[in-house]
């Protein structure tokens, strides 16, 4: 079907950008960051799109990234999300945040999202973690917390100490695949480590 489009923004909607290519107006609907990305840039823009067909109607769903094309797909495989719950997540939480939070079994991020509520956010969580699976998926379009981290057990002694510390877990998930750990790092090294990485906002 379309892959991509590759035009410039005539007219941005609440959910949705106009992408006039060769005379032609394309309506895609967009997560905000996608919106916000496209209405910032200057000239052609590139972007990738999704055709979803429904009985009632084809709709156009654009992405700035692979990555988050990626995830709109893997989210709309969960059983009860469909494309326009799947784009209010992508426009809630940031590729990381998606990981992090079904890494870290964080149902409260998902429901950041209009129109999830904790019974799909624990569907999305179960399914997810069936779904992406294999280094490739995670190496390609996850930011994923690196394989020290999560195969280390002072990283989990240091995770739910911090947790028991009332952090939230995806938080901490977040924090730690932006640091390089090395394999024979101390408890307390580790911890003060993450805690000052925390207290300055990442």
């Amino acid at each position: 079907m379309i892959s991509h489009l590759k035009g410039t923004v005539e007219k941005v909607l609440d959910n949705a950008l106009i992408i006039d290519v060769n005379g032609v107006g394309y309506k895609v609907v967009c997560s905000s960051r996608t919106i916000n990305a496209a209405s910032n840039a200057n000239g052609i823009v590139y972007i990738l799109t999704e055709l979803v067909i429904r009985e009632d109607a084809w709709i156009l769903y654009g992405f700035i990234s692979e990555s988050e094309r990626f995830w709109f797909n893997k989210l709309t495989s969960v059983q009860g999300v469909g494309g326009r719950v799947a784009i209010a997540i992508l426009s809630a939480l940031s590729d990381d945040d998606i990981y992090n939070a079904f890494l870290a079994t964080d149902k409260d991020m998902f429901t950041r999202a209009d129109g999830v509520g904790q019974k799909l956010a624990s569907r999305i969580i179960s399914e997810l973690k069936e779904k992406v699976v294999g280094k490739a998926d995670i190496a390609a379009f996850a930011p994923a917390v690196q394989t020290n981290v999560a195969a280390s057990s002072v990283a989990n002694d240091v995770v739910s100490a911090l947790v028991n510390l009332g952090y939230q877990k995806s938080d901490i998930y977040r924090i730690m695949s932006t640091m390089k750990i090395a394999d024979d790092i101390a408890f307390d090294v580790l911890l003060r480590q993450v805690l000052s990485k925390i207290s300055s906002g990442g």
